[in-house]
């Protein structure tokens, strides 16, 4: 029999809320820009305006979408194939995205300017996953130490919420994307980027795409072949216990995505298709990679929480 999880439901409503304040927001930037633009001002940036409008269609939908409830919440055979399939439309969104902001800049560094500048599409993306995904980590820690006696494994994913705001703390630059410090001259000189990060200090950037690479590679691995372990390891485990490794246990579907990631790793660490893909295009490698651990930690956050029998 299916069931519900009913953090599922709440992650629908969640979905639903966010695009309304999405919406919210850049309607009133929309106003306020229309404001200055009839006071003698700036330009008016329609780009608000069809953000607005787009944010309230998805809001409206996700309240009336009976395949997103589905999709977040039932756990059976057909809402595990949506689930499959949503995964390869995620990705193929993704590139299409890449495509048309490609095409439709006038060159390399209008691209790079509009996707990779200071306050772009990726980086602030990645700050936000970042920080969404550090507070499911850290939520499923405490999910489990409530549930289990052994406290390694809330820990382990508390530790993991650690590393995961280290990550997030070096994607702002400690600080400096946001207040725009100056780096300090000691760092300055040692920094490939001239930031306050620890990961463009020389040795470090020396083999950052290739140590990419390989750290993608091995995520990848572990999403494949995690599946397989936890299946041996829960058929000697209580009724209780083989729930929580199946909440912990890597979905399979998502494989694609992190296939993608370490295939666009793979181009950047050996120069492949360098007239095609840019250098600075692992930023959105590295997007795909924290959304697609955040949405791992979101699925082990949901199937965590209460069951209740489908009607």
């Amino acid at each position: 029999m299916a069931v519900i999880y009913t953090r599922g439901c709440a992650l629908k409503t969640a979905i639903t809320g966010l695009c309304v304040v999405v919406a919210a927001a850049s309607l009133l930037t929309l106003v306020v820009q229309l404001v200055i633009a009839v006071s003698g001002g700036s330009a008016l940036d329609p780009g608000w305006g069809v953000l607005a409008g787009v944010s309230t269609a998805l809001a409206i939908w996700a309240t009336r979408s009976q395949w997103l409830l589905r999709l977040l919440s039932v756990a059976d055979p057909l809402a595990h194939q949506g689930r499959a399939r949503a995964v390869w439309g995620l990705l193929a969104l993704v590139v299409l995205l890449v495509v048309g902001l490609k095409t439709g800049s006038t060159d390399r560094d209008a691209y790079k300017n509009l996707v990779f500048g200071e306050g772009g599409l990726v980086e602030w993306s990645q700050v936000l996953v970042l920080v969404l995904a550090t507070r499911a980590a850290w939520l499923i820690g405490t999910d489990l130490n409530a549930r289990l006696e052994e406290r390694r494994p809330g820990r382990l994913f508390q530790i993991g919420a650690g590393c995961l705001a280290l990550v997030l703390m070096e994607e702002l630059a400690w600080g400096q994307v946001i207040f725009s410090w100056r780096t300090p001259p000691l760092l300055n000189e040692i920094n490939a980027q001239n930031e306050t990060t620890l990961h463009n200090i020389g040795w470090f950037q020396d083999r950052l795409d290739m140590g990419t690479f390989f750290a993608t590679l091995g995520v990848l691995a572990v999403v494949v072949l995690a599946p397989r372990w936890m299946r041996a390891l829960t058929k000697r485990c209580s009724e209780p216990m083989a729930a929580v490794n199946q909440a912990l246990t890597p979905a399979f579907y998502s494989w694609p995505l992190f296939l993608a990631v370490s295939a666009l790793a793979f181009c950047i660490a050996t120069r492949s298709f360098s007239d095609v893909i840019l250098n600075r295009d692992q930023e959105w490698g590295e997007l795909v990679l924290y959304t697609s651990i955040y949405f791992l930690l979101l699925r082990t956050r949901v199937l965590l929480g209460p069951v209740q029998d489908a009607p």
